[in-house]
């Protein structure tokens, strides 16, 4: 069983991604709140190749679930999200956001 608790500070994002049979390989785990996690996976489906940047939840059981709030994209739409990010993040003053 997953401690939230022990894991609540563990950010990472890594050229080595972490994998595991159920999930598949994991590049990005970030705390957002004392229950919520963003995680950024590449995974298969129905024989295909996805990557999915999904909110994870503690369920009652203590475990991390994967919730409905995310989004799944071919590998050939993440230059185009990545730079639609990199826009984003450009267009405010980092002193103003909180």
């Amino acid at each position: 069983m997953a401690d939230p608790k022990a894991s609540q500070n563990n950010t990472y994002s890594s050229a080595k991604p972490i994998t595991d049979a159920e999930h598949g390989a994991q590049f990005l785990d970030l705390r957002k709140s004392d229950s919520e996690r963003l995680r950024v996976q590449v995974k298969e489906y129905r024989g295909r190749v996805y990557i999915d940047l999904r909110t994870w939840y503690v369920a009652e059981d203590g475990e991390y679930r994967p919730s409905s709030k995310g989004v799944t994209i071919k590998p050939t739409q993440v230059p185009e999200v990545v730079q639609a990010l990199m826009l984003a993040g450009q267009s405010f003053d980092p002193k103003e956001a909180t």
